[in-house]
This record gives structure tokens, sequence and C-alpha cells, in this order.
């Protein structure tokens, strides 16, 4: 039994050692990532083990990620083996001009999903075990990019929405994996994406990729409201997180803030993952889905900036994240 479904690319990161350049560089660590994977190992770390959608490439970069998902007690029913080369998105030095992630390997394997291997099936009550309560769905911006991946995100969306399922999205648009030509596509698949769902994660750099407008991140969430989401959450780096929602959210209408937390940051790779797991922990999540009021939503912030805050404190996203109890220890010291 699951509460969240999660859907999108497992990867492989290579994070750079000690240096501000790559010419100071002396070496890379692979760990695993990819953003969707992350939220689904950090729900799992954090008490709420979900299903998981997701492709794996048949080469030993992909054996590794098999691997790591089955320890972190992911189930393999919707994890498929592909025939190809994992993606590799290599972390740029804290001081290297240019993007901050390059991608490597075959996008076909990690983001061409099948949009007839949609699992349907895990979109029911009986999937959860709780009777008129389907699971909640979260997936990831990074598939959009591939026109398979499009297609499968359009069709889980669409199906998502037929068995009532609450669906989260995190824009999470990587340009740079998009072919030339196929950026307005792209964009506009975000715009669809942002429109289907109910709760939509972003960051002011996510959407100005993917040629959504920007400004304070109030504005922001507030424009992403008039696509149709109740809900958008703001991630704003060191300075926290806001959220506004409108009537039709669970917990109201609210627009909250949390400032996040002060903490020695080692690498910040996949802090944005951390703090969705964080959160959707809190409203995705046994009582979590009851969260009322501006308080409610106040409170989810704050549990996903400390989820967040400890995992910058290590190298590599995925594996940074740390337990629900370690997280609340954390909450109740600093606040």
């Amino acid at each position: 039994m699951f509460e969240v479904l999660v859907a999108g690319e497992t990867l492989v990161d290579f994070v750079p050692g000690a240096g501000e350049t790559l010419r100071e560089v002396d070496g890379y660590a692979h760990r695993p990532g990819g953003a969707p994977a992350n939220v689904a190992v950090g729900l799992a770390r954090l008490g709420s083990p979900p299903a998981f959608w997701t492709r794996i490439g048949d080469d030993a970069f992909g054996e590794f990620l098999a691997e790591t998902l089955a320890a972190e007690g992911i189930p393999e029913t919707h994890v498929e083996r592909v025939e190809g080369r994992t993606t590799l998105a290599v972390v740029a030095p804290p001081g290297a001009d240019g993007p901050r992630f390059d991608f490597y390997g075959s996008r076909d394997a990690t983001f061409g999903f099948d949009p007839d291997a949609v699992p349907s099936e895990a979109l029911t009550a009986e999937a959860t075990g709780k009777a008129g309560d389907p699971p909640w769905v979260h997936l990831g911006g990074a598939a959009l990019t591939h026109p398979d991946g499009r297609a499968a995100t359009r069709e889980l969306l669409s199906a998502a929405t037929d068995a009532g399922c609450p669906v989260s999205f995190d824009v999470n648009y990587r340009a740079d994996l998009v072919p030339d030509g196929s950026g307005a596509a792209a964009s506009n698949a975000v715009r669809e994406a942002v429109a289907a769902s109910d709760v939509v994660l972003c960051s002011a750099e996510d959407v100005a990729a993917a040629g959504l407008s920007t400004d304070d991140g109030a504005a922001l969430a507030r424009d992403l409201l008039g696509f149709g989401p109740h809900t958008a959450v703001v991630t704003l780096g060191e300075e926290g997180a806001l959220a506004v929602s409108s009537g039709a959210a669970p917990w109201g209408a609210a627009t909250v803030r949390h400032d996040g937390f002060a903490v020695d940051a080692v690498d910040a790779t996949g802090a944005g993952d951390a703090f969705t797991a964080g959160l959707l922990s809190r409203v995705a999540t046994g009582n979590g889905r009851r969260v009322g009021g501006e308080d409610g939503l106040r409170d989810a912030l704050a549990f996903g900036n400390a989820t967040a805050a400890l995992s910058v404190r290590s190298v590599g996203g995925m594996g940074s994240i740390l337990s629900r109890d370690e997280v609340a220890a954390f909450l109740a010291e600093r606040e």
C-alpha cells in the first residue's frame, strides 16, 4: 500500500570534489539522482514509501540505480528497465561558467516514457487501501523535454484527473535537455501540466527557463494560480519558501512564508527535491491531507525547509535526506 505515486526520471549525478573551477577539481563522485527519484526516496526516508514510475537503462549505472532504489524501500513494481545508457548529470563546480548541469547518455532511456505504460491501476483507492482516497500523484517537468515524455505526462495527468487523484507538479525545467526546435512544444507542455495540477512547485529560475514570466515570489505564485492550480509554492533558496493558495485548496485561501534555516552548506544539489519531499510528507500523506488553514500550510513549509537545510550539510542530493525523526528534532531545536 502507498499514499503517493511519484513519476519521473532517475539518473546519476556526477558531483565535483573541492575546487571552484573544473581545472581545480581533482575528481567527481557518482551519486544517485533525478528530481523525482530524490523526492521518492525522500518520502521513503520520511516514513511514507511511495510507488515510483521511472525508467532505468540496462547499463552498469542503471544497475547501480536499481540497487539504490531497492535499498531505499522503493517497490520495483513500476521501475522499468529499458535498453539504453543511463543519463548522467554532471554538476558544475561553483565557480564555473555556464549551466549548473550538463547531461550525457541516452535521453530516450531516461526521459522517453511510454504513454501506453502509464500505471493507471495504481491510481485507485484500492492501491492505497483507503476507500474513496486515491493516491496523490507527483511528477516533475524534466520529462516534458522529450516528445514521448510529454505524451506520457499528458496521459498520466488525464488518468489522475479521471481517478480523482490530487496532483503536484515540480516545474524543474531543464532547457539544456530540449532538442533544437522543440522549445515551444516543451514550454507549452509545462503550461499544460501547471494547469492540470492542484499544487505547483517551482523556483524563479525554473519558470524563467520554461518561458513563463517571473516577478517577486508572491507575484509569481499568484500568476501561477491563474493557470489553474489551487496552490503555488515558490522556493527562494537561502531565503526559504512561500505559498499562495486559493479558496479551492483543502487548507483554504492563504499567503504564507517561511524564511528557512541558516546552516553550513556543503552541497546544494537536490535541496529543492528535499524540500519537496518534506512538504509532500505533510500535505500528501497520512493526516497531512487534512492540513487546515494558514498555520498548517506554514508548518508544511517549515518541515520542507528543515528537510532541505539538513540535506545541504552533506554531498549529494538523494543520500543527504534524513529521517522524519531527525527533521522533527532539528525543527524542535530551531523553532
